[in-house]
């Protein structure tokens, strides 16, 4: 070695972990079965309020030093706090334990086992099971859309709600309230946080908003809730956002006055709703989209604060086209703020998507359209469809909407209003509903666009009965809200829909629906 070289170090290594000497037990039998499904796509759903039995079986006799605990968020007192709840022995194969959800949200749970009697524990090998849990009144929904511009003032609709009510119908669905802009549309607001003048009563010293709370009260002494509309994409081309705040808008060169306006795809292609600015929720300022963000978000809350006093629910209009991060925004903000409110969504997607978002956006019901299948083999492929996502997918069923025709405009005559509420009531899973006029028998579709004088009828409505008793038997038999619950007994017959209904519970009779 020469006086210019050094002695060469040995080169050191990082400790290198110890694995277990022996295999541990990571199981408590050979074969487990569980009565939940685990993954985030597989949620399982509950109302509030009742009672979610957890079953965990085992394929061979369990030894007498094993424990087992439910790890779950729910009823926690934060969403990241854990509570334990301990299994009881059923039988020798079987572990079973209880949860009461008090709140509605999104909830996890996993299993803990030990086999030495709690000295140890270990995790169960699958993924997390996720529990969403509905505000009770999702269940049963029979809802009746009331189309404002052509019922007069909230005095008259405080006098309609003893006849919707007389019908069934224990929901009562407003299109949006808000102050119509140029083109009278309900769904192109001037101003969100209005009611519109055209619905007040001209003799009262009340305020628009206190009109509204009085209708509310008198909606709360027939028990039917409340669902408010909300229009978050857009707004009318003369708004006060258009007007005060146009760098909230879509920019537009090839239009005029610089604003995007929102579209929709037709026979022809894609067409501009001339009335409508497309809201910028992904404007490029950050200190912009924070205000739209906030100014839009408080919109929502304003009309869920009325649905709540109903125990009601808010709609979100047009949710496919929705800007995803806002969204999920707002539902974290309507979940914290209004966790009993539930959320009827017009969301037009596939069923991954439905599966993905429907528990992260805590959405109750999805429209279902089956005024788009028109006969018979594509309505039942289509109630297939629903029964067939119906374990995670909720959907609200009405015969037609306020946007489609009405049913002799959809079916052919108005005596299709039969068949056709049976089919949209009784085949799919418990919430259903007709839009105003229906129980008339009106051969075309109310204008929903305009002031229009209040329209009056006299007499008994042609399908009023008829409603009521359908209404009646959703309400007694509660098979028909169960969903993955129809076999088809028809033959794939052209012209007749015949199915079996049978209750998972047990001891409940059978139904026969043709």
């Amino acid at each position: 070695m020469t006086a210019n070289e050094q002695p060469k170090m040995p080169v050191s290594h990082r400790p290198i972990p110890l694995l277990p000497a022996a295999p541990r037990n990571r199981s408590i039998a050979k074969e487990i079965t569980r009565s939940y499904t685990v993954g985030r796509h597989e949620f399982s759903r509950m109302i509030s309020g009742g009672k979610l039995e957890i079953v965990i079986r085992t394929s061979e006799v369990l030894e007498p030093d094993v424990r087992a605990v439910l790890v779950s968020n729910v009823n926690a007192d934060h969403p990241a706090q854990w509570v334990e709840i301990p299994f009881t022995l059923r039988d020798q194969h079987t572990l079973v334990c209880e949860i009461q959800p008090k709140q509605t949200g999104l909830y996890t749970f996993w299993a803990r086992f030990s086999v030495d009697a709690g000295a140890t524990w270990f995790p169960d090998t699958v993924p997390n099971a996720w529990l969403l849990v509905d505000p009770p009144q999702v269940d049963q929904l029979r809802m009746y859309t009331l189309i404002p511009s052509v019922s007069g003032t909230f005095s008259d609709w405080a006098v309609q709600l003893g006849h919707i009510a007389a019908m069934g119908f224990n929901a009562v669905h407003l299109l949006p309230l808000t102050t119509l802009d140029t083109s009278l549309s309900p769904y192109s607001a001037h101003d969100l946080f209005d009611v519109d003048p055209s619905y007040l009563d001209k003799t009262s010293t009340k305020s628009g908003l206190e009109q509204l709370e009085a209708f509310i009260e008198q909606a709360k002494t027939q028990n039917l809730r409340i669902c408010f509309d909300l229009v978050l994409n857009h707004v009318g081309i003369d708004s006060h956002i258009a007007r005060r705040a146009p760098e909230w808008i879509m920019p537009d060169v090839q239009n005029p006055d610089g604003l995007r306006r929102a579209r929709f795809w037709s026979d022809k292609g894609w067409q501009q709703w001339l009335d409508l600015a497309l809201i910028d929720y992904e404007h490029p300022s950050q200190q912009v989209r924070w205000e739209i963000y906030h100014y839009m978000t408080e919109y929502a809350m304003f009309w869920a604060k009325y649905a709540n006093e109903t125990n009601g629910f808010v709609r979100f209009d047009n949710l496919h086209s929705s800007d995803k991060l806002f969204v999920d925004h707002l539902t974290q903000m309507l979940q914290k703020g209004y966790p009993n409110v539930g959320v009827v969504a017009e969301y037009f997607t596939d069923a991954s998507t439905l599966l993905d978002t429907v528990p992260k956006w805590g959405l109750s019901l999805i429209l279902a359209t089956p005024w788009d299948s028109r006969f018979v083999p594509q309505l039942r492929d289509y109630l297939k469809y629903i029964h067939s996502i119906s374990e995670h997918v909720r959907f609200f069923m009405p015969i037609t909407s306020h946007d489609s025709g009405s049913p002799a405009q959809e079916f052919g005559s108005i005596e299709s209003t039969v068949p056709r509420y049976v089919a949209a009531a009784l085949l799919g899973t418990g919430a259903t509903g007709i839009t105003q006029g229906v129980e008339w028998g009106v051969k075309e579709k109310i204008n929903f666009i305009g002031q229009h004088p209040k329209l009056n009828y006299t007499g008994q409505p042609m399908f009023g009965e008829f409603l009521k008793q359908v209404n009646d038997i959703l309400v007694k038999h509660p098979v028909f809200s169960e969903g993955n619950n129809c076999r088809f007994v028809d033959n794939n017959h052209h012209a007749i829909i015949a199915v079996f209904r049978k209750s998972a519970r047990p001891a409940q009779p059978c139904y026969l629906v043709v």
